[in-house]
């Protein structure tokens, strides 16, 4: 009922905290399973036939005594099989380089596991250990399916993870409890398709070619520890811990290392129907404008009647430009973070509780200053007559300090783009574009990373500032609770919030007037 309590780094309207005491009395479980098919359902408008479908789910949980009242457990498994499917609509060649619509339903299954044992013991009269372990594994085939992309896009993902939790509870004295939890999660994200071959992305009408992803992969380590005692002391309910969190994460991405070609829209001559240029009176070629799939199908026309680049572009053809990126796909980052607190709900008088707290947080990959945050908040319950009647109404209050934590995803970015990790390629030379061949089947001679050199865009580079601070936000709040008759409760709540030290990505090489700095990196 304290949405400032110093034991929280965020604001908290609502917090339902559930204790469950070890050993229960007897077994309890359940079952259950879902099913439904496509003959079930309607015909997608978009597809062309009735596609496939077909969702299977199942699961269960049991909880029962192990050493009656001391010792229990509990254990949910689900799984969920979804054969789903997407639809590709898109504009492409036939095998004559006839320009025609194209309607696809292609399955994309996707399955999802959840294991999660539980156990609870009771080491004697004033400890318990509670210990869980989750696994969740989800999978997917054919993502990247669907709209104007093509099968030969298809790529494969797969996350994983697995949680394990441990907490102790001593009862030290009849007034202090100690609570201890710690949390090891471990975590695996996968992508994986086949990019040996250039993307061709023909806009508004198709994009095939490889797959943009390539082998793609993700892995998380994170633990946290965590203590925190409780002293009823008088009319004081004081509170007190620490916590400590930390991730390691190393991070994989190919995307775009095969590269891509783009056809794009504009004008060229005129053909007939045997692909000839329509000439004007004056023996002049007529130019008109052509879509993105025909300046595509002149390119594949052209090519097999042997023409060079340069006659094909002057025909209408030739891809618009290539963009390919290259260098190291890998980078990683660690990052601990430490929080502590002291709370004090002091209980004034039967009707008035006033809650007193401090919070200090702070952490790595940045100068963390003194990141103080303290908190103070009341209920008071008028009109109960100091604590003799059930009160009917409730006013709260409170102001407090909430820091948020700089994610690691920021210093990821700023490892992953330091300007030498990784490259970024443009080209949009014709003499250069007109080197690659196209067929239905794909692309051959496709320009390297090491002859682009001359076609290296320059790159953002990304870094944290050297007096970055954590944000952090100034909260207060006052409400206002009544209960009504015939079961009503009436409630409004005023929140104010101002937030400071907000985090932004500037240009530091913007061209003010007289300004500008060449070859500064920006950030």
């Amino acid at each position: 009922s304290n949405p400032f309590s110093a034991e929280y780094d965020r604001l908290g309207f609502g917090r339902i905290e559930i204790l469950t005491k070890p050993g229960t009395d007897r077994f309890r479980g359940q079952a259950s399973f879902s099913f439904n098919d496509e003959s079930l359902n309607s015909r997608n408008p978009f597809a062309p036939n009735r596609a496939a479908f077909q969702s299977r789910q199942f699961g269960g949980n049991l909880s029962g005594p192990i050493i009656s009242k001391k010792a229990s457990f509990f254990v949910d498994f689900e799984r969920r099989q979804v054969e789903d499917n997407d639809i590709i609509n898109a504009t492409i060649l036939d095998p004559s380089l006839n320009i025609t619509r194209f309607g696809l339903a292609v399955l994309t299954p996707q399955t999802r596991t959840t294991f999660s044992p539980r156990f609870d013991y009771a080491l004697n009269a004033s400890n318990t250990l509670v210990g869980r372990y989750t696994y969740t594994r989800s999978e997917r085939e054919n993502a990247g399916v669907g709209d104007f992309n093509l099968l030969s896009r298809a790529y494969n993902t797969s996350t994983s993870q697995h949680s394990f939790q441990l907490t102790e509870t001593a009862i030290l004295t009849p007034s202090v409890i100690n609570e201890t939890r710690f949390q090891f999660v471990r975590s695996s994200r996968e992508q994986e398709g086949d990019n040996s071959i250039p993307g061709i992305r023909v806009l508004d009408a198709f994009t095939g070619g490889g797959s943009s992803v390539g082998l793609s992969f993700n892995r998380e380590t994170r633990w946290e520890l965590a203590n925190n005692t409780s002293w009823a002391l008088s009319n004081h309910a004081l509170k007190f811990g620490v916590r400590l969190r930390h991730i390691s994460l190393s991070d994989v991405s190919s995307n775009n290392f095969a590269g891509t070609f783009t056809f794009s829209g504009g004008t060229g001559p005129q053909l007939d129907a045997n692909n000839q240029v329509v000439l004007d009176g004056a023996g002049q070629p007529v130019f008109v404008p052509i879509t993105s799939i025909e300046r595509y199908r002149r390119t594949l026309f052209f090519q097999q009647q042997g023409l060079s680049g340069a006659q094909i572009r002057a025909l209408g053809g030739g891809p618009t430009q290539f963009t390919i990126a290259g260098g190291n796909p890998e980078a990683g980052i660690s990052q601990l973070d430490f929080g502590a607190f002291v709370q004090d709900d002091w209980r004034v008088r039967p009707d008035l509780t006033l809650s007193l707290g401090l919070r200090y947080e702070a952490q790595t990959n940045i100068n963390t200053g003194l990141n103080f945050a303290p908190r103070i908040s009341f209920a008071w319950s008028p009109g109960s007559g100091g604590g003799q009647r059930q009160p009917k109404t409730v006013i709260r209050g409170g102001f407090g300090i909430f820091y948020d934590r700089v994610s690691e995803d920021l210093s990821l970015q700023a490892n992953r783009f330091d300007g030498t990790n990784q490259q970024q390629f443009l080209v949009t030379d014709a003499l250069t574009l007109g080197l690659s061949q196209f067929t239905l089947d794909g692309v051959t001679n496709v320009p390297t990373v090491e002859a682009l050199t001359a076609f290296a865009r320059p790159q953002t580079t990304w870094r944290m500032s050297e007096d970055l601070q954590a944000p952090y936000t100034i909260q207060s709040s006052i409400s206002l609770e009544r209960q009504l008759p015939g079961n009503w409760t009436f409630s409004a709540t005023f929140i104010n919030s101002r937030s400071l030290h907000l985090l932004r990505a500037r240009n530091i090489n913007a061209p003010l007037p007289g300004t500008f700095i060449p070859g500064l990196p920006s950030s």
